[in-house]
This record gives structure tokens, C-alpha cells and sequence, in this order.
């Protein structure tokens, strides 16, 4: 199989020279012939909260089209920032086996990447982590993805520490696609659009099924198998809009908070609710408001201790079976001030629980998690509550306010400055400035300079904790961090080059710590780091057919724990009336921990598409081309390997309505 995928190029390149121009190719034609202009010009909303063009955006931003994310081989939200510059993702344990963001150095499992979908934040309380709670979020139904690099609390408040990510879902087109591939996948998705009693409607709805990869894990071979729902209803009127999401996940029989097992288990749903009302929008500005409420449920269990002769007679499950819950309100106030001047502001009030702390688990004794054969209980048992998890049922209510000031000081100078007040329930009050200044040096060069500070709430886990494992500690402060970039950017006319210097000061990470003379651990505010370094992206057309990709990262300093000092990622594509041929490599150096060693490694993905028909496409898609197999560095296992993910063929159908 290694040479399958240069074949498999070679025979679609062969078969692109005997398609000719026709009507039904105009569209894709035109995407593909999108210029570097046109898309600086791309309107983006998640750097200012208004629509404002790429190029003058006041946050470092990835952009992602719907062309651009039909060009990869990707198919959950969390993988797709491998293609940005400064993130990679790999699959680790928590309590399933759920993607961890390498963010610009940091590799921790404390949620320092906001996540979105439509706005709505996917990032809860208990864990803080969205993926913990979410891993699989499906690019079938996005119509674009915005990604902030750096940090964007100025606007989002906690989690927006690293980075931010928002989904935008589809908003006008009507398509059915079903997937068949390897390992015993398949899948489908609907979007609906319709016009209806004078209001605009949306139905999506995307189901997958994957029957699992054969890994090695502890002298033992396992599958990763994993099923998904993800359903979004939506009603926009002239001023005013509803929406409705919920997603579900399982993830059976895969490596759990340690243990592999075919008994594991992990599920996890999400409900959303969004109401938004603009109360006017004119030449005079804009004031809207949104109500925000979400529900967040996980139910898992890991093999945590083997049965012993003598000892245990049952294996030992244990994990989570919590409920946390959300209700936002916000309001946001856009307002031309005087020529060239625009204020920014808004007003959010958070509430935010954990409802429900309980277990599953094979052995509980008045209410205690026990090792002992009288504690057993025939099997795994879910519990709504626990008297050990008693202590995180707790709040985490947040009072914030935000103000942003835009001035176009000359047509070559366009000047942000803002900041942003949270007060969070028990914790200390918290400012987050920001600054950016972007100037136009002529019609090809650009340089821009942003400041910005953010911070992360710690979660009830961290602050409530008590178990046998660990112990919150109700005095931690939130973690901070003040990030410094200069960025520079060339504009030419079929090849676009942009390179970003950075500079993370950390402080106050929060770590486990030992509990003075026992076994247990604690959390703590004690770590201090710097990290430096720089991102590159180059973008080109060789003509109006071929095109190219290269993203490079390199860290001047340590990365904070186990992570990856340099990668990049180098895409390939070729581009003719209604065929799409896509090949990229994702890069990454090695890696050396006490104990843990992997060394360099490269992942080839294959996607194409074509447009057979004048409202139907064809997809292949191939991720692992070669069926690399290596790991992962993950702290939270005992031989601190976590496996990577194993090759996967999918064959796909569009149809457009």
C-alpha cells in the first residue's frame, strides 16, 4: 500500500486532461480561482465581533472557506487545526479518548482553546476542556471556520487563553451526502434552507458511525470505535433569530482515564439554546442582545484496576456522570463615534453550574468508592450522585464588561484598543487589555503589532475536587497570560506570504501538586514560563490550475510539557473546471520525555473531488495515507503513549437541491 496514494493521484491527474470545459463546472471554476485580494477581503467576525475584512482584522486570524475546507482531508473541527499555524491536535485520555490542542507551546488539559459553534461556546465548568465533553464536531455542516492565534479574552472572557475557534454553520444551501470507508465507516449529512411564512429555516443534521482501527496498546490490541449525532434547528426573522443544537457522542471500548477495555465506556451529549434579538441596526450603529443556554452531560467509565487473585476479584471501573448547565445573557453596542472613530462594548452576565456529580462505577460502599470485593456491584452502575463528588456541585458565576475603541487614523493606519473586566464568583476581578496597530507600508507590505493579555477560570475540578486521587484547592486564581506578536505580511499577485513573531509570558499555571505525606494530589498555582517563536504561512498559484500551501512553526523556547518545538504542514492541489486533487503532509518533529521517545514523523492525506454531474460530486478522501503508526506523548498514561490514529479510506456523494 505505501505507493497507492501517488497511484491513485497520478490516475485522477490522467483522467483531469480528458474533461473539458462545461456549464456545470462554472461554479467550482470560479472558487478555485478565488485571488489573494478577495480573500483578505473575506468578512470575519471573531476578532472584533462585527464584521470587519481579514487584513484589518485586530487579532492574528486563520480563515477557513467552505472551498478551503472541501480542499482537506479532514473531517472533525478539532483535526483542522492541525492546518493552522502555531496548533497541532492529537487524540489523548481524559476520560475517553478526546482530542488535546498543542497550542504555541502549551500541551496541558486545562482548556486554553475556546471553542464555538454559530458563537455559542462549546467549553464548560467542570473539565473546561470542549473536547472533553465534545469531541467530535462535524465540518460537514460548516460553512466557514474563524480561528483566532493568541489570545482573545479582550472579547470571550475565560478559555480564550490560546486561541479561539468558531464554527459558522451552513446558511443557505440545501445538499444530502452519504460516506462509506474502510473500518466499517459510514455516514451522512443534511442541510435544509427553506423559506417559509416569510422566515428564513435551517435543519442540519450529520451521523457517523466508525467501526474502529486496530491499535496496540500494553501488549494489547484494541479498536477506537466511535458513533456521533449532531442536530441543529434554526429560525431567523428580519431582527431576530432562534437556534437549537444537540449533539451526542460515543466512544465504546477505548483506552479511559488509563485503562483500556473492551467494558469501557463514554458518552457524551450537548444541548444548546440561543435566542438573539437585534433591537437596530443602522447608519446610527447597532445594539443586539443574545440568550445563551447549554447543557453538558458526560456518562464514562475506565478500567482503573485490574482484578487481583486474592485481592480484587472484579475489575475496577470508575469515571464521571455529571451534568453541568449555562445561561448567558449578553448584550453588544456597536457606534460610530466621528469620522474614522468606532466604540465597541457589551455588557455579559454568565451563570454557570455543575447540576449533577455522580459516578459510574463497579464498586461503591455508603457512598464511597471502595476496593473491596463487598463493594462490588455485579458490574458497572451509573449513579446520579456520589457523596464523593459531593463538593462540585458548585457555581462559577461571572459578571463582564468589554470596551473597544477602532480609529482609522489615514487610509494606511487603523489603530484597536480595548479591554475587558470580569469579576468571577470567589475569584479575584480580572482586566484584559488589547492593543493592535496595522499599517499599510504600500500596495504589497503590511506590518502589524498586537498586545493582549487573557486568562482561564479554573474549573470546579480543579477548585472542588475529593477523591481518592485529588483534592481541590478553593484558593487558586486564575491563570494568566500577556502575549506580544509583529506580524508581516506580502501581497502578491499569485502568492501571498505572511510571518508572525510571538512572545507567550505565562503565570500562575495551575499543576498538580503531592499532598504533603499521602498519595494524593492537589492543584496549585505555581508555574512561571516564557515561550517565543515564530509562524510562517506561504500561499501560491503556479497557474490557474495548480496552487500550493506552507505552514511552518519553530518555538525558540521549550515547549510546556511533552510537545512538539517544530512542524509545518505542505498542501499540493490542482484545480481543473470540476475536479479537485488535494495532497498534503503534516510534519512533526521529535519528541523526548523521561520515558517517552518518538521520533519525527510525517502523515500524507489524499482528498479529492468531482463534480460529475452539474449538482453532484464525488469524494475520496484519505487521511494516513500510509498507515503510519506512532504515538503521542500522553501524561496521563502509565507507559505515557498514547496511540495515533491508524489510516482511513472514505468514499463519498454530494447531491446539491
Amino acid at each position: 500500500m505505501r505507493f497507492v496514494g501517488f497511484f491513485l493521484y497520478l490516475a485522477m491527474f490522467s483522467l483531469s486532461s480528458l474533461i473539458g470545459k462545461d456549464a456545470r463546472a462554472q461554479d467550482v471554476d470560479a472558487l478555485f480561482n478565488l485571488t489573494f485580494d478577495e480573500l483578505l477581503e473575506q468578512q470575519i467576525s471573531i476578532s472584533a465581533k462585527e464584521s470587519v475584512a481579514l487584513q484589518a482584522s485586530p487579532s492574528t486570524v486563520t480563515l477557513f472557506t467552505r472551498q478551503m475546507l472541501d480542499r482537506l482531508a479532514v473531517d472533525n473541527l478539532y483535526d483542522l487545526l492541525n492546518y493552522v499555524p502555531g496548533f497541532q491536535v492529537t487524540r489523548g485520555d481524559w476520560v475517553g479518548a478526546v482530542p488535546k490542542e498543542h497550542a504555541r507551546g502549551v500541551y496541558l488539559d486545562n482548556g486554553y482553546v475556546l471553542f464555538m459553534v454559530d458563537g455559542q461556546r462549546i467549553n464548560e465548568i467542570s473539565f473546561g476542556k470542549a473536547s472533553v465533553y465534545s469531541p467530535y464536531i462535524p465540518l460537514s455542516l460548516a460553512e466557514r471556520v474563524e480561528v483566532i492565534r493568541g489570545p482573545g479574552s479582550a472579547l470571550y472572557g475565560s478559555n480564550a487563553f490560546m486561541g479561539v475557534v468558531n464554527l459558522i454553520t451552513r446558511q443557505d444551501d440545501n445538499l444530502l451526502s452519504a460516506r462509506l470507508g474502510s473500518n466499517a465507516s459510514r455516514g451522512a449529512t443534511l442541510t435544509l434552507h427553506p423559506q417559509w411564512a416569510g422566515l428564513n429555516w435551517q435543519l442540519l443534521l450529520d451521523v457517523q458511525r466508525h467501526g474502529g482501527a486496530a491499535h496496540n496498546f500494553n501488549d494489547l490490541t484494541i479498536n477506537d470505535p466511535r458513533q456521533s449525532l449532531f442536530v441543529q434547528l434554526g429560525v431567523q426573522g428580519q431582527r431576530w433569530h432562534l437556534r437549537s443544537r444537540y449533539n451526542k457522542t460515543s466512544m465504546n471500548g477505548y483506552i479511559n482515564l488509563g485503562g483500556a477495555s473492551d467494558n469501557n465506556r463514554y458518552e457524551s451529549e450537548n444541548l444548546g439554546l440561543e435566542a438573539g434579538l437585534h433591537w437596530w441596526q443602522d447608519d446610527s450603529g447597532a445594539l443586539s442582545s443574545s440568550l445563551d443556554i447549554s447543557e453538558h452531560r458526560i456518562a464514562s467509565a475506565g478500567l482503573l484496576v485490574e482484578a487481583q487473585p486474592g485481592l480484587l476479584a472484579a475489575d475496577f471501573f470508575n469515571g464521571p456522570n455529571w451534568v453541568t448547565r449555562n445561561l448567558q445573557l449578553s448584550t453588544d453596542w456597536l457606534k460610530p463615534l466621528m469620522p474614522g472613530w468606532e466604540l465597541n462594548a457589551g455588557v455579559i452576565l454568565l451563570n454557570a453550574e455543575q447540576h449533577q456529580a455522580g459516578a459510574l462505577t463497579t464498586h461503591l460502599q455508603g457512598g464511597e468508592f471502595v476496593l473491596s470485593d463487598s463493594a462490588y456491584l455485579g458490574g458497572i452502575s451509573a449513579f446520579r450522585q456520589v457523596d464523593a463528588f459531593d463538593s462540585l456541585l458548585a457555581s462559577q458565576n461571572s459578571r463582564s464588561a468589554y470596551l473597544q475603541l477602532q480609529w482609522q487614523a489615514a487610509d494606511d493606519w487603523l489603530l484597536y484598543l480595548g479591554s475587558r473586566y470580569d469579576k468571577v464568583q470567589r475569584l479575584a476581578a480580572n482586566w484584559s487589555p488589547r492593543f493592535a496597530l496595522i499599517h499599510q507600508l504600500n500596495d504589497t507590505h503590511s506590518l502589524r503589532l498586537q498586545y493582549g493579555e487573557a486568562f482561564r477560570t479554573p474549573t470546579t475540578n480543579e477548585l472542588f475536587s475529593s477523591d481518592n486521587v485529588t483534592q481541590g484547592n478553593p484558593l487558586l486564581q486564575q491563570e494568566k497570560i500577556a502575549t506580544l506578536e509583529a506580524i508581516w505580511r506580502w501581497q502578491g499577485s499569485n502568492t501571498q506570504w505572511e510571518t508572525v513573531l510571538f512572545r507567550n509570558k505565562m503565570q500562575d499555571f495551575v499543576n498538580k501538586v503531592a499532598v504533603e505525606g499521602g498519595s494524593r494530589f492537589t492543584f496549585a498555582n505555581t508555574d512561571e514560563h516564557e515561550i517565543r517563536g515564530v509562524e510562517t504561512s506561504l500561499n501560491w498559484k503556479l497557474n490557474e490550475h495548480w496552487e500550493g500551501q506552507l505552514n511552518y512553526t519553530l518555538l525558540f523556547d521549550n515547549p510546556f510539557n511533552a510537545s512538539f518545538k517544530h512542524y509545518g504542514q505542505l498542501r499540493l492541489g490542482y484545480q481543473q473546471e470540476s475536479l479537485s486533487l488535494n495532497l498534503d503532509a503534516l510534519w512533526r518533529s521529535a519528541v523526548g520525555e523521561q520515558g517517552f521517545h518518538q521520533s519525527a514523523y510525517s502523515l500524507i492525506n489524499f482528498q479529492g473531488r468531482w463534480q460529475w454531474q452539474e449538482k453532484q460530486v464525488l469524494t475520496l478522501s484519505l487521511t494516513n495515507l500510509f498507515d503510519k503508526q506512532y504515538q503521542v506523548y500522553e501524561p496521563r498514561l502509565s507507559n505515557l503513549a498514547m496511540p495515533g490514529e491508524r489510516r482511513q479510506l472514505i468514499l463519498g456523494y454530494q447531491l446539491s437541491f
